[in-house]
């Protein structure tokens, strides 16, 4: 190589004086002379080289077997500790779980032995003495003391393992602070810049609030256009963020916008769905302290956006679109494009005009949003909430029964305005009205083979129809009151019924004659249910009474006594060995079949709770109550589970389909809902297309959309995909399309005046003139939501290509 300043000769030297070298410590001959330097500092290049080697030889710097044995030894020790502290998790566990077994095998013992000996006289000598312990109350006082000091020891034992756990906790993260104060993690080669991390929600989007939204938006257009799909990867690049430094003019911002989103990484919110019930006190604190933060806003807005690209933010921009949700942010007229969005809800989301083509919508509730003229093309949302779809209107006066068919396909509906109507479950549309009863309809039961349909009437009579037809059949006369229940036996062939007569009358269904008539009840008699095996029927009334009788010889088997009221509903568990009832009182009660004893009462409902059933598989509880509520009970463990609103009044009945995934429910409200028992709401426009309208080319095979931001998009309407301007057809497809794309809207039926905001008491779900073509919209029964769609106003795309076609 030759000298830089010296052309003409090669630089055959390198300088290694302790200065700063203005050669640039590469010298040729007459550099030397001119430099002045001690000629002991000057170097012949090959010699120099010849020493680097040697010098990092010796340093061992490419032995790599002690790091290598250090790295393994250190995740041994790892290794080691995890299965150590997992020995020392499951020792303390069973050593408590042990101490609560026995607590609960000694309570159990004492019951044990008095269900043991029903019959004292017969009672061995040793049982009676352990019973006459009990009673005179030295047996139970010393074994509450020593359970009593039990519990006293385990509490302590709780709050020495938490104390423990948390200090250990602390002192961990003390040593991963101080490894990662050795390295610095930073998209920029600057000292001091370091990810630190945050645990605290608010102080993380706190650090990011200054950012100009602007930034945000290249970011977004980087990622597009050169399809990033790990934000974080790509910002960690040095060479990435330089080549855009001529956009993105402030690494300072950068490093502090990849700080956050380390840490929003990191945080539960990019793993837990925030609109859960038991994330709402933490949500509502952060919303109140953010809700005027316009840059967090912004923030929050680019994490929705980035869902489209980075899968790994998926979770926390959903979280962050249900914020921006349920601060009212305005979000209308905004370009959601691809947007992937799942577990949260988006409850009265005003999403008017939005532009959501592309977008992935999973276990998403939807209920109330507005999407009157959004574009939805190509949209691949699946397990979709709304509540509006579980809501089946048509009777004009209470429903007073309901009952799913056999199939689980029909839900049959008894009403005040003294009609029977029948309901498709899966579209929600009437199939049939059935008339004929002169007063009110206050129960409804389809036979186990799916044939018959019995309802009972404030007409005193009991009709029974064909259940395919919707014709009357027959008519079952004797009651000479209100006949208030119905219920087949399990093999169909007899029909039970109670009434305000204060009887139990029980039919012979192939004859249609009256072969029992049970009197034991001194009033009304509310309800009936068969047991499993169809020899016992349970009976609940005005009494406060539960009676069993016994199916063959129509003779009272027990009386249940417990309720303090009206007994409202009765039902037997599928295996038959446990009835439940509920009434007045506000609670719901169960009983052993074989004892008759009450086992569990179980409080919730703040009114007279109206009915009950069991799931099919006897692991869930329904109850309906006057407080307007619905509530579903774990069966073994007789904890409340979750609460169904919905209706807007009392509910006086509920039915499991026979699949147990959905359950039915009848209101005051004059509707039958429908639930889903299985699972349980602008500084800068990023690539924005708003205010379409749309045409079709002659064809049928292209639609074009224009927009007041002046640009015109064109989509194939077989696959939903944009036609980009880069494409060799481009030209061609648009001359195709004669009309001004911008003076009129071409689609018939697709209304322009279009509401953007409903002010309501309730939510309602709202769908006019939006754009739906191709795509997949399902909810969680795999219902597809287009008619639900096209019925709320929206337009389907696709039936326009078949009449163009």
């Amino acid at each position: 190589m030759n000298c830089t300043y010296h052309i003409q000769n090669q630089v055959s030297l390198i300088c290694t004086a302790p200065h700063k070298c203005q050669c640039q410590r590469k010298l040729c001959a007459e550099c030397q002379y001119q430099h002045k330097v001690d000629f002991k500092y000057t170097i012949p290049i090959k010699i120099f080289r010849e020493m680097a080697i040697k010098k990092l030889s010796e340093s061992l710097l490419d032995q790599t077997s002690e790091l290598t044995k250090q790295r393994m030894y250190f995740k041994q020790v790892l290794s080691q500790t995890e299965g150590m502290m997992k020995k020392i998790w499951e020792e303390f566990a069973e050593s408590i779980k042990l101490i609560y077994d026995l607590i609960e095998q000694k309570n159990k013992s004492y019951f044990d032995l008095l269900k043991e000996n029903q019959n004292l006289s017969e009672s061995s000598y040793s049982d009676l003495e352990k019973l006459v312990q009990i009673v005179e109350g030295k047996t139970l006082n010393d074994w509450t003391v020593q359970q009593n000091s039990y519990l006293i020891e385990l509490d302590k034992a709780k709050r020495w393992w938490y104390q423990e756990v948390m200090t250990f906790i602390e002192k961990q993260n003390e040593g991963m602070k101080k490894n990662l104060s050795l390295i610095k993690i930073n998209p920029y080669p600057k000292e001091g810049q370091v990810y630190q991390r945050k645990e605290d929600l608010y102080e993380i989007l706190a650090g990011i609030q200054d950012i100009d939204g602007s930034i945000f938006n290249m970011i977004i257009e980087i990622m597009r256009k050169e399809k990033i799909s790990d934000l974080l990867e790509f910002l960690s690049k040095t060479d990435n963020l330089k080549f855009h430094q001529s956009k993105i003019n402030n690494q300072d911002k950068i490093f502090d916008i990849t700080n956050n989103l380390r840490n929003i990484q990191d945080h539960h919110f990019s793993k837990n769905d925030y609109s859960q019930e038991i994330q709402q006190e933490e949500r509502q604190a952060l919303t109140n302290r953010i809700a005027q933060n316009r840059g967090i806003i912004e923030f929050l807005k680019f994490l929705v956006h980035l869902t489209a690209f980075d899968s790994k933010f998926i979770q926390s921009g959903s979280n962050a679109l249900n914020l921006l949700v349920g601060m009212k942010v305005d979000l209308s007229s905004q370009c959601f494009e691809n947007i992937r969005i799942k577990n949260t809800s988006l409850i009265g989301a005003n999403l008017v005009r939005c532009n959501l083509s592309g977008s992935e919508f999973d276990n998403v509730e939807i209920s109330g949003v507005n999407l009157n003229g959004a574009v939805l093309l190509n949209c691949k949302w699946k397990k979709i909430k709304i509540n509006e779809l579980n809501k089946l209107d048509g009777h004009t006066g209470a429903v007073w029964s309901v009952c799913i068919s056999p199939d689980g396909k029909i839900v049959a509906s008894g009403s005040y305005d003294k009609s029977i109507r029948l309901w498709d479950i899966k579209t929600g549309q009437q199939k049939a009205k059935l008339v004929g009863h002169t007063g009110t309809v206050w129960s409804v039961c389809i036979s186990p083979d799916g044939n018959t349909l019995a309802s009972g009437s404030q007409d005193n009579s009991i009709r029974l129809w064909d259940f395919k037809t919707g014709q009357q059949k027959g008519q079952l006369n004797g009651h000479t009151s209100t006949v208030l229940s119905l219920c087949f036996s399990p093999d169909g062939t007899t029909l039970a019924s109670s009434s305000g007569d204060n009887s139990i009358r029980l039919w012979d269904m192939k004859t249609g004659q009256q072969i029992a008539k049970l009197e034991g009840h001194y009033s009304t008699v509310y309800s009936v249910s068969f047991s499993p095996d169809g020899t016992t029927l349970a009976s609940g009334g005005w009494d406060s009474s539960i009676r069993l009788w016994d199916v063959k010889t129509g003779q009272q088997k027990a009386k249940l006594d417990g309720h303090i009221s009206i007994v409202y509903s009765v039902s037997f568990s599928p295996d038959g060995t446990t009835l439940a009832s509920s009434g007045w009182d506000c609670s719901i009660r169960l009983w052993d079949m074989k004892t008759g004893e009450q086992i569990a009462k179980i409080d919730g409902h703040t009114r007279e709770v109206l009915s009950i059933c069991f799931s099919p598989d006897g692991t869930l509880l329904a109850s309906c109550s006057d407080d307007n509520s619905i509530r579903l009970w774990d069966f073994k463990t007789r904890k409340f589970k979750t609460e169904l609103e919905g209706h807007t009044s009392w509910i006086q009945s509920v039915c499991f389909s026979p699949d147990g995934n959905q359950l039915a429910s009848g209101s005051n409200d004059n509707s039958i809902r429908l639930w889903d028992v299985q699972t349980e709401k602008q500084k800068a426009e990023i690539d924005s297309h708003n205010n379409w309208s749309v045409f079709y080319s002659p064809d049928g095979t292209i639609i074009a959309s224009s927009s007041y931001d002046k640009s015109i998009r064109l989509w194939n309407v077989r696959t939903g995909m944009e036609i980009q301007p880069f494409d060799n057809r481009y030209l061609d497809i648009l001359a195709q399309f004669k009309q001004p794309l911008l003076q009129k809207n071409s689609l018939p039926n697709v209304k322009t005046h279009i509401n953007t905001l409903l002010i309501s008491q309730t939510t309602i779900f709202q769908a006019q003139a939006a754009l739906i073509l191709k795509g997949e919209f399902f909810n969680q029964s795999s219902i597809d939501l287009r008619s639900f769609f096209k019925q709320k106003g929206g337009f389907i795309l696709d039936d326009q290509l078949e009449v163009l076609q």
